[in-house]
């Protein structure tokens, strides 16, 4: 049998004991729930980066363009090779488009490179429309083209 004392003292050391198993106990829960919140930070944080970048997508000028290209004969009068573009170049972004301007690259028939030019169009507002027409003659039919719009988001 235990005296009083010796009782006394065992309950102070599994009191400390207890409270040094919760401290670590709930020591490890916060660690737990700090590294669940780190991760949480870190998702936002991408997400905040993305959606960023896409506000910075809509802030910038967008050229969009509606265009028609022949490079066959237009009439009895002129039937030599060439190339015509006619059309319109609309600004719908949200700034002003620097330096429009339509990258055009154009091959004749058995691949060859015919021309490489750019029709600049100035610069344009947002909403502006910018009227599009040009004729290049050619030494032969043309076979393929690709056409790009740039611009510059600066002056």
């Amino acid at each position: 049998m235990m005296d009083k004392r010796s009782q006394g003292t065992l309950t102070a050391v599994l009191l400390v004991l207890t409270t040094i198993v919760l401290n670590v106990v709930y020591s490890m829960s916060l660690n737990q729930e700090l590294v669940q919140k780190d991760l949480r930070t870190k998702e936002l944080t991408n997400l905040n980066v993305e959606l960023q970048n896409q506000l910075g997508d809509q802030q910038k000028p967008s050229l969009v363009t509606s265009l028609g290209v022949s490079i066959e004969p237009r009439n009895v009068t002129y039937p030599h090779p060439h190339f015509t573009i006619e059309g319109v170049v609309f600004n719908v972004g949200n700034r002003t488009a620097y330096n429009a301007r339509l990258d055009i690259s154009a091959y004749y028939r058995n691949g060859l490179s015919a021309f490489n030019m750019s029709l600049l169009l100035g610069n344009l507002g947002k909403w502006q429309v910018a009227q599009v027409s040009k004729i290049i003659a050619t030494s032969d039919w043309i076979g393929n083209y690709t056409i790009t719009t740039a611009c510059d988001d600066f002056p």
